[in-house]
């Protein structure tokens, strides 16, 4: 029996903010695939895992042949319409052949716990990719960015500060929805002198937009 692909949402991290039909897809899987820290939350269950490290090319090859007969789940961060492995999968699979659960993605969470409406944010990533910074944020008010190892909120400060926009306003969550998450705001002068870890979101504002 060939079974679909499940790319399951995690949502931001903390199992409080997994969407109960993503626990049961999960729980019916027989293998789970994903990153460790995803996969970490379902120990318990005792599943047969796959840790996807970064070689899509084995991933695929790995998935491919385990879906013949078995029911798999791929775990991605978020919600898999936004940044995820989902990108990947529809381009080598046939969308009847997947199937997609979501997940809260961590701009939905960050803009509610700063009490504000994302709907006229631009929402990028600059997770192993290439952002222009300046460019994305010279056509609209504000952002959202994904960052990684180095694209990190103090590079991002860096680079605002270099275009001369030093009286823009960063908003940086840190492990977002897990209990030693932290938000910090300031302007990149105040940002650019910080360390935060790998788990980091930032938003970026021109003006004071939604107070």
């Amino acid at each position: 029996m060939m079974y679909k692909v499940k790319i399951v949402g995690m949502g931001p991290g903390h199992p409080d903010y997994i969407l109960p039909v993503a626990v049961r897809a999960i729980e019916e899987a027989d293998i789970l695939v994903g990153g460790a820290r995803n996969l970490a939350a379902f120990k318990y269950l005792e599943k047969e895992e796959y840790i996807f490290r970064s070689n899509l090319e084995e991933l695929y090859k790995f998935v491919e042949q385990k879906r013949q007969n078995k029911n798999l789940c791929v775990l991605v961060s978020g919600d898999p319409g936004f940044y995820s492995l989902l990108d990947f999968f529809s381009r080598r699979i046939h969308k009847e052949e997947l199937e997609v659960i979501p997940g809260i993605s961590s701009f939905q969470y960050l803009f509610c716990k700063i009490g504000k409406v994302w709907k006229d944010y631009g929402l990028y990533s600059a997770h192993g990719r290439s952002v222009d910074l300046t460019g994305v944020l010279g056509q609209q008010e504000g952002i959202f960015m994904l960052t990684d190892h180095k694209q990190t909120p103090a590079r991002l400060a860096e680079i605002l500060l270099q275009a001369g926009w030093q009286d823009v306003r960063m908003t940086v969550g840190e492990n977002l929805s897990y209990p030693e998450e932290r938000i910090v705001i300031g302007t990149p002068g105040e940002i650019i002198n910080q360390e935060f870890n790998s788990l980091t979101v930032v938003v970026i504002e021109k003006n004071d937009m939604g107070l």
